[in-house]
């Protein structure tokens, strides 16, 4: 009876534990259950939001489809536009270089024309040769190699303008100035008439006395004998001796004249005349007119206007190298 008191007693712990493991299974799953519904919830929360986005980036999708289909058609007119863009950026290629660039290169194009203005102008080689130096100086500063034929130009040019064979200008108008001068006093070939100069003399007291003296001095004054050998010339006036001088002098200003406009033809017919105005009419065994007549012809076979070079080339070869829009202005 005992014995069996006992395995009723087991019997009932056991279903007591028994239930009370299965109570608290229950527990634990009811709280998992619980853990998966706010889980199903959390997703389906996010489902939702995916699914917003997903819609959202259909729209922005089709928006962006019907602008690119937009864009397609607007592209047919592609063509004709990239023709206008392709001469619109060879306008605006110059413009893409640098700004200190491109001016060195018009500064190098500006002292070029200079030089050659001033050659072709003035004749002024010193000018010219200072003016190309500086053009250079400008184009070796940019160190780009597609202007190395026009540097090469500029110092072939610069050589030859140094090789001229170049008259002494200063010089020449400074002899000329002093013939001029000269000239003014040159002993003119010929006898100069001029005017007889009355005697002022006291006649004597007495009526006899007084009217002999006049009769001597009115015969007196009749005659004039003077020797001439055959080299004095014809007599001339004081008018025709200061004309043959200022004739002389308008010839050596107009070598002077031409000097300045570097006017060979007109220098040398200028001197020309001169020394032939001088053989005719002035005396040349005077010491000071035959003095004046070796510089006339010493003058005379100078060549006051050598040949230049061309100067030219380097501008014509840089303008090839500078930018569209400079040949479209």
């Amino acid at each position: 009876m005992r014995s069996f008191s006992r395995f009723t007693t087991a019997v009932a712990v056991l279903g007591f534990a028994i239930g009370g493991y299965a109570l608290w299974r229950l527990d634990s799953t009811r709280d998992r259950v619980d853990d998966l519904n706010r889980q199903v919830a959390q997703l389906e929360s996010g489902r939702e939001v995916l699914q917003a986005e997903v819609r959202a980036l259909t729209e922005r999708e089709q928006l962006a489809r019907r602008s690119i289909e937009e864009r397609l058609a607007a592209l047919s007119e592609a063509p004709k536009q990239l023709q206008e863009f392709g001469n619109a950026l060879e306008e605006l290629r110059g413009r893409a270089e640098g700004p200190e660039r491109a001016w060195s290169r018009a500064e190098a194009y500006f002292l070029m024309e200079l030089a050659q203005r001033r050659l072709t102008l003035d004749r002024d080689i010193d000018t010219a040769i200072v003016a190309l130096e500086a053009a250079d100086s400008r184009l070796a500063s940019l160190r780009d190699a597609s202007l190395t034929d026009v540097r090469q130009q500029i110092a072939r040019e610069i050589q030859a303008l140094r090789q001229v064979r170049r008259p002494d200008i200063t010089g020449i108008l400074a002899r000329l100035t002093d013939a001029e001068e000269r000239a003014a006093s040159a002993p003119v070939l010929g006898i100069v008439a001029v005017e007889r100069t009355t005697r002022v003399t006291t006649l004597p007291e007495g009526f006899f006395a007084r009217a002999w003296a006049v009769v001597r001095n009115t015969f007196a004054g009749l005659v004039s004998v003077r020797k001439i050998d055959s080299r004095g010339g014809n007599v001339i006036t004081l008018e025709e001796q200061s004309l043959r001088r200022q004739h002389l002098q308008l010839l050596l200003y107009s070598a002077r004249a031409a000097v300045v406009r570097h006017d060979n033809t007109a220098y040398r017919s200028a001197l020309a005349g001169a020394r032939q105005w001088l053989g005719e009419f002035f005396d040349l065994t005077d010491p000071a007119a035959e003095a004046l007549a070796k510089d006339v012809q010493a003058l005379e076979p100078i060549n006051i206007d050598p040949p230049l070079p061309d100067v030219s080339g380097s501008s014509r070869a840089l303008q090839r190298l500078l930018p569209a829009r400079r040949n479209s202005q």
